[in-house]
C-alpha cells in the first residue's frame, strides 16, 4: 500500500511550520510467500506488511450478496486509504460515513456477477470464505497506466481488482485470470505516481495448496482500433506458480524473471504478452523473456521515491533478510544487485506459523546490518528509523529497512490448503505486535469477531477514558507499546514487550492448533477466535500500564523483583564514548562517522557488527561495496541531486489534489 496522503489543506499548514517536509510519507509493503511443501502443517502462506502512515486499519466483514440480473458492481477510488477508506453501507455496515467523510469517489461501473463471495477485508482483501488469501506489494515499471481521477481511461487499480477477485473466485487461478482480464480490458493504473508506483504484485494461495506470485503494471495504448489485442491493451500481467517447497518474497520489486508461456501449469499470462512487450521495445524476441528486466528500471539506480537519491538496499535487503532465515543453505547476499535473487528458493526444513510471524519481525538481530546499533539506533538502540522530512531531502542516504516499521499500518498472514483456512491479523509493527485468528469458516456463519477490538476506531482519534466496560481498539494498545518503547527500547523490548509478545503468540497458536484438531464446528471456531483477539487486547493494554509505570521519566520504577526500588539508566556508556562525552558537554557538541565501533560496546557486538577500520572500507553485507559496485554507487550518487531536483517536481506535478500516494 502506499500513501502521500497529503491533502491540499494539510499541506498548506505543513508549510507554514518550521522544520517540516511538505511532502514525503515513504511507504512500501513486503509479502512473503511459502508453498504447502514448506510448511510444518502443509498450509500454504501468503501475508502483507501494509506499511502505510495514515491507512484505515480496521478488520472488515464483507458478507456473501445474491445480486439481481442486470447489476452493475461500483468501482470506487481505492487508492484512497484514510478512515473511513469506503463509505457504502451496502458493502459493509463497518463501510458508514465517519471523521466529515460522508461519500467515496466513483471511478466507474462494471457488469455484476450472480453470487459474491463473503471476505475479510483490510486496505485490501485477506481472505474469502473458500480460503482464497491473498497479500500485496507495489513495484516499480516502465509501463505507467493514468487512472480516471487523473484525466487517464484506466479503470483499475490492485486494491479493486483484488476484491473483485475474491467477490468472484474459488481458486488462486481463477482469481489470476479474473485479475489480468479486468486490468487488460478495462485498465490498469498504479496507486502511486510515475513508474515508481506503476506495477503492482499480489500473491495468491488457496485451498488446493497452490501458490502464486501475480505481476501487473500499465498497459501499452493505441488509438488504431484494428491493432493487435484491442480490447486487451489496458495492462500486461504475468503470474507465476511457486514450486513445491520453496518461498519467495516480494518487497517492492518484480521477482518473475524467464517466463515459458508454454508451461501453463507453473505460469499465466497475458494471451499477447509478448506481442504487446515487442511493441512497447521493452523485449527484443529473442530468447525467453526475462519480465524483471523487461518491465522494470535497474532498483540499484533508479530513485523511484520522487524527491530522493536512489536508495539501492530499499527491496533486497529486506528479501535477504527474510531468505537468510528462510533458507541460509541458498547463501544469499546482501547485495543492492536485485537480479542475483532467484524468483523462489527452497525452505531449509519445514517452517512453522511462528517462524513465518517471526520473519516479519526481523531487525537484522545477529548480523552487520542489526538496526539496535550505530548513531540512527541512538543511545535507547530503537530499530525504528524516522524516514522522509526535509532532512533527507537535504542530504540524500539510505539506511537499513526492516519488514517492521514503525509505520506498519498492520500485517496480515493467511494460511489455507488446509482444512480451516484463516488469517493471522497483527495491528501495527510486527514486531511488537501479536497476531490473532480470523478463519474463512466464520465468513459463511456472519462474520463474527471481535468489532470493539479489531473493527472499529481510526488513527485519526483515541480515547484513553474509556466507558466502564469498554475496550479501546488493538490497534492503539499496540501503536501506543511500540512508540512508548522509543524512551529506552533495548531495555524494555528484553525486559518486557519481547517476552510477552513470545509468550502470548506462543498461547494464541497453541490455542489454534488445539481448537481445530478437536473441533470443525464454525460457531466453536468463532467462539475462540473471538475470545483471543479480546484476550489480546487486554492484554496488551495492561502491558502499556506497566510500561508507563516501568519507564515513568526515564528511569526504571518499581520492578516485580524490587517493588520499592527506583533505578537509573542513564545513557549507555558506549554511547557517551562514542559522542564524546566529557567536561565539555555543558555545551552543545557535534560528532562525525567513525570507522570504528566505541571501545565500550560489547565484544560480541562488535564481532558481529563487522571493524571497518581493518581495511579502511565499510562493510555492507557480502557484497554491497565489493569490486563489482564502486562504478554504479558513484553514479549513483552523481545522480542524488539531480534527481531529487527533478523527482521533487514531478512528484509535486503528480501530487492528487485529495491525496499523494507513493509505495505500498
Amino acid at each position: 500500500m502506499a500513501t502521500w496522503a497529503f491533502a491540499l489543506t494539510r499541506v498548506s499548514i505543513l508549510l507554514s511550520l518550521p522544520q517540516l517536509s511538505s511532502g514525503f510519507d515513504i511507504d512500501g509493503c513486503t509479502s512473503i510467500i511459502v508453498d504447502g511443501g514448506a510448511m510444518v502443517d502443509g498450509s500454504s502462506v501468503t501475508s502483507h506488511a501494509n506499511d502505510c502512515q495514515d491507512c484505515d486499519w480496521r478488520m472488515v466483514y464483507v458478507p456473501a450478496k445474491d445480486h439481481p440480473a442486470g447489476s452493475e458492481r461500483v468501482i470506487y477510488d481505492a487508492v484512497w486509504s484514510q478512515y473511513p477508506r469506503i463509505v457504502d453501507p451496502s458493502r459493509s455496515s463497518q463501510y458508514h460515513a465517519a471523521a466529515g467523510i460522508d461519500s467515496s469517489a466513483v471511478l466507474g461501473r462494471i457488469p455484476q456477477v450472480k453470487h459474491t463471495y463473503a471476505m475479510w477485508e483490510g486496505s485490501y482483501g485477506f481472505m474469502n470464505e473458500h480460503g482464497l488469501g491473498m497479500g500485496e506489494s507495489t513495484c516499480a515499471a516502465y509501463l505507467v497506466g493514468k487512472g480516471i481521477a487523473d484525466g487517464g481511461d484506466a479503470l483499475f487499480s490492485i486494491g479493486n481488482l483484488m476484491a473483485i477477485a475474491m467477490e468472484r473466485c474459488q481458486s488462486a487461478r481463477c482469481a489470476i485470470r479474473t485479475m489480468g482480464e479486468l486490468g487488460s480490458k478495462y485498465g490498469f493504473y498504479g496507486e502511486d505516481p510515475g513508474m515508481g508506483g506503476a506495477g503492482e504484485a499480489v500473491t495468491l494461495v488457496d485451498r488446493s495448496g497452490e501458490a502464486w506470485v501475480f505481476h501487473i503494471c500499465g498497459g501499452v495504448p493505441s488509438n488504431d482500433t484494428k491493432a493487435a489485442w484491442a480490447g486487451q491493451r489496458g495492462a500486461v500481467w504475468v503470474a507465476q506458480r511457486v514450486p513445491r517447497g520453496h518461498v519467495a518474497v516480494i518487497a517492492n520489486s518484480n521477482i518473475i524473471r524467464e517466463v515459458d508461456v508454454d508451461d501453463t501449469e507453473n505460469f499465466m499470462a497475458h494471451p499477447g504478452l509478448l506481442d504487446l512487450l515487442q511493441e512497447a521495445k521493452l523485449w527484443d524476441g529473442k530468447g525467453r523473456l526475462d519480465w524483471q528486466k523487461a518491465v522494470q528500471p535497474d532498483m540499484a539506480t533508479f530513485s523511484y521515491f520522487p524527491g530522493q537519491a536512489p536508495i539501492p538496499m530499499y527491496s533486497t535487503i529486506r528479501m535477504w533478510g527474510v531468505l537468510r532465515k528462510a533458507a541460509p543453505s541458498a547463501g544469499l547476499e546482501a547485495t543492492p544487485d536485485l537480479s542475483s535473487f532467484p524468483f523462489s528458493v527452497p525452505v531449509d526444513g519445514k517452517a512453522s506459523i511462528l517462524d513465518v510471524m517471526n520473519w516479519f519481525r526481523t531487525h537484522y538481530e545477529g548480523t552487520e546490518f542489526d538496526m539496535r546499533y550505530g548513531s540512527l539506533a541512538g543511545p535507547w538502540q530503537t530499530p525504528f528509523r524516522m524516514e522522509g522530512g526535509s532532512g533527507m531531502n537535504s542530504v540524500p542516504g539510505q539506511f537499513a529497512r526492516s519488514t517492521s516499521i514503525s509505520r506498519t499500518s498492520y500485517t496480515v498472514i493467511s494460511q489455507s490448503g488446509i482444512s480451516q483456512p484463516r488469517v493471522w491479523f497483527a495491528p501495527d509493527a510486527s514486531a511488537t505486535s501479536v497476531f490473532v485468528p480470523f478463519f474463512a469458516s466464520s465468513l459463511s456463519a456472519g462474520g463474527k469477531f471481535d468489532m470493539e477490538a479489531y473493527g472499529t476506531g481510526s488513527m485519526k482519534s483515541v480515547g484513553f477514558l474509556s466507558k466502564p466496560g469498554t475496550l479501546q481498539p488493538a490497534w492503539w494498545a499496540h501503536d501506543f507499546v511500540a512508540n512508548w518503547m522509543n524512551l529506552c527500547y533495548q531495555n524494555m523490548s528484553e525486559q518486557y514487550v519481547y517476552p510477552a509478545r513470545d509468550s502470548l503468540q506462543r498461547t494464541v497458536v497453541a490455542a489454534v492448533e488445539t481448537g481445530t484438531k478437536h473441533s470443525d464446528n464454525v460457531h466453536d471456531l468463532t467462539e475462540l477466535a473471538s475470545r483471543l483477539q479480546r484476550n489480546v487486547t487486554e492484554e496488551w493494554w495492561q502491558l502499556a500500564e506497566k510500561l508507563v509505570v516501568r519507564y515513568n521519566d526515564g528511569y526504571f520504577n518499581f520492578p516485580e523483583a524490587t517493588p520499592t526500588t527506583v533505578a537509573s539508566i542513564g545513557y549507555p556508556a558506549f554511547w557517551l564514548e562514542m559522542i564524546g562525552f566529557d567536561q565539555e558537554f555543558y555545551r552543545p557538541h557535534w560528532f562525525k562517522q567513525s570507522p570504528e565501533p566505541p571501545s565500550l560496546l560489547a565484544a560480541s557486538v562488535k564481532e558481529q557488527l563487522g571493524d571497518a577500520s581493518k581495511d579502511g572500507t565499510e562493510h555492507h553485507g557480502n557484497d554491497m561495496m565489493s569490486r563489482a559496485w564502486p562504478l554504479r554507487w558513484l553514479g549513483a550518487l552523481a545522480l542524488a541531486v539531480p534527481v531529487y531536483l527533478a523527482g521533487y517536481r514531478q512528484g509535486q506535478q503528480a501530487a492528487r489534489s485529495d491525496s499523494y500516494k507513493l509505495m505500498a
